[in-house]
C-alpha cells in the first residue's frame, strides 16, 4: 500500500467512527418523532425499532477502535479495552426496557426482573460467537507474529512493553469473560452496565493521556487544552450526574449521550490534529 493510500484509509476509518455515531443520532431522533417521549438511556432503544441500527454501531466503532491504532502504545491499549467492551454494550441489552416505543415489543423483554427466552437465546448466541472469535483471533495474531518473526516467542519479546500487555490484558479478558459468562448467574442481566461502565471509563482514560502526551509537545498549546478539558468533562458529568439517578428517570440517557458527544469531539478534534499521519 502508498503512502498515500495509508493515509486516505487512516482517515476515511476515523471519519467513519463519528459518522456512525451520526447515524445512531439520527436513528434514535426518527423513533423519537413517532412518540412523544423518550426511552431512559440510549441502551433502552435496543427494544425499539433502533435495535439494528444500535448493535450495527457499537459493533463497527468497537472494530475501529480495535483496528486504529492509539498515538501511544498506551492509548492504543485503553482503546482496544473500549473497543472489546462495546460488543458487549451492544449485544447483551439492559434489562431497564424503557416505556417509550413507537412499537411495543412483544413478547416482552423482561417480566418480573426475569428476562424473556429469546432474550437470554439472543445473548448465549452472540456472546459464545464473540468469545469463539475472539480466542480465534488471538491465536491467528501469535501465529502471524511468529513467521513473521521467526521467534517463537515474539509475541511475548517483541515491541513495546505496553503493546505485549495490551495483548496480554486482551487474552485475560477473553478467558475471564468466558469464565463469567459460563458461571456468573447475573450475567445476562448485569453485563451490560458494567461493559458501558467500564467502555466509557477506558475511552475517558484515553483522552486523558493525549493531554498528558500532548503537554511538552512544541507548538500551540490548543490540543493539550482541548483533551485535557475534554477528559475533565468526561469524568465530571459522571461524578455529576451518577447521584441523581434515582431522582431522574432520564439520567443514564443524558449522562450517555453527553460522553458519547465528548469522545466524538475528541475523535474529531485528535483526526484533525494527526490528519497527515499514520501510525
Amino acid at each position: 500500500m502508498t503512502e498515500t493510500a495509508a493515509i486516505t484509509t487512516y482517515r476515511y476509518l476515523r471519519i467513519s467512527m463519528v459518522g456512525a455515531v451520526v447515524l445512531l443520532a439520527v436513528s434514535i431522533a426518527i423513533e423519537r418523532s413517532q412518540v412523544g417521549c423518550w426511552q431512559t438511556s440510549v441502551s433502552a432503544y435496543y427494544y425499539t425499532p433502533v435495535r439494528a441500527i444500535f448493535v450495527g454501531v457499537l459493533m463497527s466503532v468497537g472494530l475501529c477502535l480495535i483496528v486504529i491504532k492509539g498515538s501511544t502504545p498506551w492509548e492504543d491499549a485503553t482503546l482496544n479495552a473500549a473497543g472489546m467492551l462495546a460488543p458487549i454494550v451492544a449485544v447483551v441489552p439492559t434489562s431497564d426496557v424503557g416505556t417509550c416505543w413507537s412499537v411495543a415489543p412483544k413478547p416482552r423483554p423482561v417480566n418480573d426482573g426475569v428476562l424473556a427466552d429469546w432474550v437470554v437465546a439472543n445473548i448465549d448466541n452472540n456472546i459464545s460467537a464473540l468469545i469463539v472469535t475472539g480466542i480465534a483471533g488471538l491465536i491467528v495474531a501469535a501465529v502471524i507474529a511468529t513467521i513473521a518473526t521467526r521467534n517463537m516467542k515474539a509475541i511475548a519479546e517483541i515491541g513495546p512493553v505496553q503493546m505485549r500487555l495490551g495483548l496480554l490484558g486482551a487474552m485475560a479478558f477473553l478467558i475471564g469473560g468466558a469464565i463469567l459468562f459460563a458461571f456468573w448467574d447475573d450475567f445476562d442481566t448485569r453485563a451490560h452496565g458494567l461493559a458501558a461502565v467500564a467502555m466509557f471509563l477506558f475511552l475517558a482514560i484515553a483522552v486523558g493521556l493525549n493531554a498528558w502526551h500532548s503537554r511538552h509537545e512544541p507548538g500551540p498549546r490548543v490540543y493539550f487544552w482541548l483533551y485535557a478539558s475534554i477528559a475533565f468533562l468526561m469524568v465530571a458529568a459522571a461524578i455529576v450526574m451518577f447521584p441523581l439517578g434515582s431522582r431522574w428517570n432520564h439520567m443514564v440517557l443524558v449522562l450517555e449521550a453527553t460522553e458519547i458527544t465528548l469522545f466524538a469531539v475528541f475523535w474529531l478534534v485528535q483526526t484533525t490534529e494527526h490528519w497527515d499521519e499514520t501510525a
